[in-house]
């Protein structure tokens, strides 16, 4: 009987739901962290040094890069809702290509660290997800080089919503590591002139 429950609450998190008619409203998040946290990991070293690549970055923006994997969607649309993008504690709104919503906020903006939390997620891996903490570092490995990491933790709502957001690992891997990957081979190409 406990696996046809729990089956049964693994289904209904993996069905679609529908859209907002509007943006969500903005709710107070969460006290960041990322205990029993998912964490995904992608990097990339890119011929700038490190000022020139944030730069690059201001100006080709990472969700830029994001595209459809699976049933994510990648962002079309943003709004700044509170503070200045992009300085610590902006909270701004994406729009997803599927017309779902997430709101998410600056954590630190620094030359060599820019964290963000996402709180509020209108799909239906909202109904599993607490939070979101993204980390992204740049560091200087001489030559003009930059490597990139960015850690992704999906921290789960609770001990079933981790068995569903680690049965969705590969697509958040391959959410991620494309748009890295993608902006990496961007970087070497404005780096080159290309």
């Amino acid at each position: 009987m406990r696996f046809l429950a729990i089956a049964a609450l693994v289904f209904v998190a993996n069905c679609g739901s529908a859209p907002p008619d509007g943006p969500p409203a903005v709710t107070p998040p969460p006290e960041v962290s990322t205990e029993g946290a998912v964490v995904i990991e992608t990097t990339a070293t890119v011929p700038m040094d490190l000022a020139t690549f944030r730069a690059f970055l201001v100006d080709n923006p990472l969700i830029g890069f994001l595209a459809p994997v699976d049933d994510l969607a990648p962002p079309v649309e943003a709004r700044v809702l509170d503070g200045n993008w992009p300085d610590a504690g902006a909270v701004r709104w994406l729009r997803l290509e599927d017309g779902h919503y997430v709101i998410e906020r600056i954590l630190e903006n620094e030359l060599e660290l820019f964290r963000y939390q996402i709180w509020v997620i209108t799909n239906a891996a909202g109904r599993a997800v607490e939070q979101i903490v993204g980390e992204q570092t740049f560091t200087d490995v001489g030559d003009g080089r930059t490597r990139f990491d960015w850690t992704y933790a999906i921290k789960p709502r609770n001990g079933l919503a981790r068995f569903f957001v680690n049965q969705r690992r590969s697509v958040f891997e391959d959410y991620l590591g494309g748009a890295t990957d993608r902006m990496a081979e961007a970087a070497r190409a404005d780096a080159n002139g290309s």
